[in-house]
C-alpha cells in the first residue's frame, strides 16, 4: 500500500511532462520554404556561337530557349514532389501559401511561369493552374535585379585589372579578364568574345558547335565565368561589401524578416506563405550563396541555368532554425549545404546575415 502514493507522483509526473511536450512538439516541423533561383536557359546576351544559332534561337539574344521553358518546368515538378506532394503545399493551389516574385526581364518571367506551371494539379479541364507572379519595373526593382552601373564601389576591380576609370566597370574589366585569363589550351582556338554563346548553346541539341568548342564550354569557359559573376556580385575571392550590399542586401533582408515571421505565426498560420520564390539573376544567386556560406558548393562554375538556393524555416524542440539547400539545375538533386552543421538556429542566421543586409537600397552616387 505504500507504494501507491509513489505510482501516483509517477503518474502525475508523467502527466504534466506529456503536457510539456504538447506545448513543444519534438517532431521537426516545416514552417516555410523560400527559393532564390536564376531564370532557365537562355541565348547569349550578344553573340552566336556557329552561323545558324540565331535562326534555332528564334527569340534573340538573351531570350528564353525553348529547352529553358521545359527545363524550367522540370525543376518546378521538383519542387512540387518535394513540397506540394507530401502536403506541405496544397496541390489544388491556395493564393495565401504562396507567393511568387520574378525580376521583370523577359527571360525571368518567362522562366517563373514555366516552374509555377508545374506546381500544382490542372483543373478539371486539364488547364494549368499558374499563381500570379508580381513583379517590379527593372530599373525599380532592388530585391531582384542586381544593381551594377554605379561608379563607387568597383575600387577593388579597378585596381586588380589595371583599369583607367571605374565607369562601366563591370565591361571594361572583362574585356581586361579575357585578355589576361583566356589562356586554356582547350579554349586556344575558341574567341573569348564568346565565352557566353558557347556556354548558352552548349546543350542545345540543334546546335552543333565545333568539339574545341564544347570541350571549351564545358571546362575553362564555365570557370571564368563563375569569377566574372563573383566579381560583379562582390563575392567569393572578388568580395566587396558595397557590391554585394547592392546585388543581394535587400534580398537578404527580406529573406530572414520572412523567416522570423513564420517562426513566429501562431500554428495555424494563415497569414504568411508557406511558399515564397524569388526568380532572378546568376549574380544575385551567387550573392545570396556567399552570405549565407554556400558559394564553395559551386566549386568555381557559373551556376547552371535554373540554379536555385533553398531556405527551409523549421521548428523543433528547441526552437525554430534554418535549413539551406542547393539545386543546382533542374536535373540534381536537393544538396544540404551543411549551414546546419554549425549553429543553424534563427537569431544565428539572422546575425550571420546582419551584416550584409540592407533595409534600404544604396543609390549610385549623383555625379
Amino acid at each position: 500500500m505504500r507504494s501507491l502514493p509513489i505510482l501516483l507522483l509517477i503518474g502525475v509526473a508523467a502527466a504534466k511532462l506529456g503536457h510539456h511536450h504538447s506545448n513543444h512538439p519534438t517532431e521537426d516541423k516545416l514552417l516555410s520554404v523560400q527559393v532564390v533561383i536564376r531564370h532557365a536557359d537562355r541565348a547569349a546576351t550578344q553573340g552566336w556561337a556557329t552561323d545558324k544559332s540565331e535562326k534555332i534561337l528564334f527569340r534573340g539574344n538573351g531570350e528564353l530557349t525553348d529547352d529553358g521553358i521545359d527545363n524550367a518546368f522540370n525543376q518546378g515538378r521538383d519542387f512540387k514532389k518535394r513540397y506540394v506532394d507530401t502536403g506541405f503545399i496544397d496541390k489544388r493551389y491556395l493564393p495565401s501559401e504562396v507567393r511568387i516574385r520574378s525580376s521583370s526581364v523577359s527571360r525571368v518571367l518567362m522562366s517563373a511561369a514555366s516552374f509555377t506551371n508545374a506546381l500544382f494539379k490542372r483543373t478539371p479541364n486539364n488547364h494549368a493552374i499558374v499563381p500570379p507572379i508580381y513583379t517590379t519595373e527593372e530599373s525599380q526593382d532592388t530585391l531582384l535585379v542586381p544593381l551594377l552601373t554605379c561608379n563607387d564601389g568597383w575600387e577593388d576591380v579597378v585596381s586588380k585589372y589595371g583599369l583607367t576609370t571605374s565607369e562601366n566597370a563591370k565591361d571594361t574589366a572583362l574585356i581586361k579578364m579575357l585578355g589576361s585569363q583566356w589562356d586554356a589550351p582547350e579554349c586556344s582556338k575558341v574567341p573569348p568574345g564568346l565565352v557566353d554563346a558557347i556556354i548558352a548553346e552548349l546543350n542545345q541539341k540543334e546546335i552543333k558547335m565545333p568539339e574545341n568548342y564544347k570541350a571549351c564550354a564545358k571546362g575553362h569557359a564555365k570557370q571564368f565565368m563563375f569569377r566574372y559573376i563573383e566579381m560583379l556580385a562582390g563575392a567569393g575571392d572578388h568580395f566587396n561589401e558595397l557590391r554585394i550590399k547592392r546585388v543581394a542586401g535587400m534580398l537578404t533582408s527580406e529573406l530572414v524578416k520572412n523567416m522570423q515571421k513564420a517562426a513566429s505565426c501562431p500554428p495555424p498560420c494563415s497569414t504568411e506563405p508557406k511558399l515564397r520564390v524569388f526568380y532572378t539573376h546568376d549574380v544575385t544567386v551567387l550573392a545570396v550563396a556567399h552570405i549565407f556560406k554556400a558559394l564553395h558548393h559551386f566549386e568555381g562554375v557559373t551556376p547552371a541555368f535554373s540554379s536555385a538556393i533553398v531556405f527551409e524555416t523549421r521548428m523543433n524542440a528547441t526552437g525554430p532554425y534554418v535549413k539551406v539547400y542547393l539545386k543546382n539545375g533542374h536535373k540534381p538533386e536537393f544538396f544540404d549545404t551543411g549551414l546546419c552543421h554549425g549553429n543553424c538556429t534563427l537569431p544565428a542566421v539572422a546575425a550571420l546575415a546582419a551584416p550584409l543586409s540592407l533595409t534600404e537600397p544604396i543609390p549610385c552616387p549623383i555625379l
